[in-house]
């Protein structure tokens, strides 16, 4: 299994169990290594609606939602 795949992987368990900033986090460094991936984004928009997040997190994916072009 390729890096890209795990961090993938990682992602969606990270979406599904609920860290959410970690997961957005992660995905900041995913997208460094292996660049803007709007599926990852989708997943992180769909996982925090599902969530309650606080302010801080929601402008953080704001932002992660910006470096998809």
């Amino acid at each position: 299994m390729t890096r890209r795949q795990r961090q993938r992987d990682e992602l969606l368990e990270l979406c599904r169990s609920g860290p959410l900033v970690r997961a957005i986090d992660l995905a900041f460094e995913h997208f460094a290594a292996f660049g803007p991936d709007d599926e990852i984004v989708n997943l992180l928009t769909e996982a925090i609606h599902r969530v309650p997040a606080s302010p801080a997190t929601r402008r953080r994916l704001a932002e992660l939602g910006a470096a998809c072009p």
